[in-house]
């Protein structure tokens, strides 16, 4: 059968030896001292040896006493070490941030800064499009959010990132112009229309781009036009930059936002404007 030693009772042999006797270590840890008695026989009969030679006053140990208190030493110091490494675990802040697709490249640097600069942080970071993140601001789902022209009751301007034309979809005279867009109501997309529209281009929607993979993938293959980071070409070599003059003027810069819930915690938001700073240091973002 299994046997196993309480914690509780290597502290009360320390105690006992720390002490000097059964009465002080019962007053250091305040039980009687019939408990102390109690524990150690209880520590005796689970090793199968007696710890002390009682017929010394004060108390002494016997050899297998003095084997088990070396190792009690160790066992109370991994004790506290677990102990103090959980309850820092749980006491450290915590929360969920989003971020557009459009930025997301910057993620893993974000999160190696932060676990280096900030260990007793954890961020659980969502990706996708900003209308959507900011609903999840709004409703407290997400405690903050890096948007791409979209503001929120509580943001702030980070920058602004600067856009270029890519694509190589062939081009037909007298033809609309196929570009690539993003359903859902995405800021970017409709930046990107309004331009269109600015510029006197003739185009058409290209369907089927749910998602930013399937955007850039239309663009790679040369299928679509699109407005993207001034230096995704640079980043992606398969997306290569628009021909001069098809489009028009390139889109003009477009805002970027952290957005902050009403109800996040003061202690987590030096931690996020630190993770959107580093997320914008890998994109083509100006200052405010």
């Amino acid at each position: 059968m299994q046997r196993d030693i309480e914690v509780k009772l290597l502290r009360t042999l320390l105690a006992v030896v720390n002490e000097d006797g059964f009465s002080r270590a019962a007053q250091s840890l305040h039980v009687t001292q019939p408990t102390i008695s109690q524990q150690i026989q209880r520590l005796e009969s689970i090793v199968r040896a007696p710890v002390f030679q009682r017929a010394k006053r004060p108390p002494r140990l016997t050899p297998a006493g003095r084997e088990l208190v070396a190792h009690a030493r160790r066992v109370l110091m991994l004790n506290n070490d677990v102990l103090s490494r959980v309850s820092a675990l749980s006491s450290r802040d915590s929360f969920t941030m989003g971020c557009s697709t459009h930025l997301a490249d910057g993620l893993g640097t974000m999160l190696t800064r932060l676990a280096v600069e900030r260990p007793q942080v954890r961020c659980s970071m969502v990706t996708g499009q900003s209308a959507a993140l900011a609903d999840g601001v709004r409703t407290g789902k997400l405690e903050a959010a890096v948007l791409l022209g979209t503001a929120t009751p509580r943001s702030e301007l980070l920058g602004r990132l600067r856009l270029d034309w890519f694509g190589r979809a062939p081009l037909t005279a007298g033809r609309r112009i196929p570009v690539a867009l993003l359903g859902g109501g995405s800021a970017l997309g409709l930046h990107i229309t309004e331009t269109l529209n600015r510029n006197n281009v003739p185009w058409y929607s290209l369907t089927g781009c749910s998602d930013p993979l399937t955007l850039l993938a239309s663009v790679q293959a040369g299928l679509a036009y699109t407005a993207l980071g001034a230096d995704t070409h640079v980043k992606q070599p398969a997306i290569r930059q628009a021909p001069p003059g098809v489009l028009g003027a390139a889109p003009a810069p477009l805002p970027v936002y952290l957005a902050l819930s009403a109800t996040v915690r003061e202690s987590v938001v030096d931690a996020a404007r630190t993770a959107a700073r580093t997320i914008l240091e890998s994109s083509p973002v100006s200052p405010p």
